[in-house]
């Protein structure tokens, strides 16, 4: 399922937020939870709520999430990374844009793809994520590391 910023997020046929990021377990790049809040931007009065309690997504990007949950709680994990449209996007030791969202597969929260833009009107560009590196917080990285290259 794609998940976009900024799409809609629906509880029990009411509008109850906008997305505004999501959870990542680094390590084996599974989404925990997506957040969002009333106005789409974070803060102390975002929400959150795990991946398999998503009823589905509209072809519009609109989220609509399940009334009622019976999920067993999430792992105790090492760490997790919010993801949010200011996390940068590399590629060879470059920024080359902003994240704009990600896909996901609902079966077992793995990520599958992200995808962003370096401006408004550029192109959207995906990194698959089998080749990601996500152990900096704030930063994707995909290609080859950044070095040196010496004569």
């Amino acid at each position: 399922m794609h998940l976009m910023f900024g799409s809609t997020v629906h509880k029990s046929g009411h509008r109850v937020g906008r997305l505004a990021g999501f959870e990542l377990e680094p390590a084996d790049r599974r989404i925990r939870r997506i957040v969002f809040s009333a106005d789409g931007e974070l803060g102390p009065q975002v929400m959150s709520h795990p991946v398999p309690g998503i009823a589905s997504v509209a072809s519009n990007g609109d989220i609509h999430l399940v009334t009622e949950l019976d999920v067993p709680p999430m792992p105790v994990v090492r760490d997790v990374m919010l993801l949010s449209p200011a996390t940068r996007l590399e590629r060879g030791g470059h920024v080359i844009g902003r994240l704009q969202g990600i896909e996901v597969d609902p079966a077992d929260r793995r990520l599958v793809s992200v995808f962003g833009r370096a401006h408004w009107w550029s192109r959207r560009f995906t990194f698959v994520a089998s080749e990601l590196d996500c152990s900096a917080p704030g930063v994707i990285r995909s290609g080859p590391p950044s070095g040196s290259r010496a004569a």
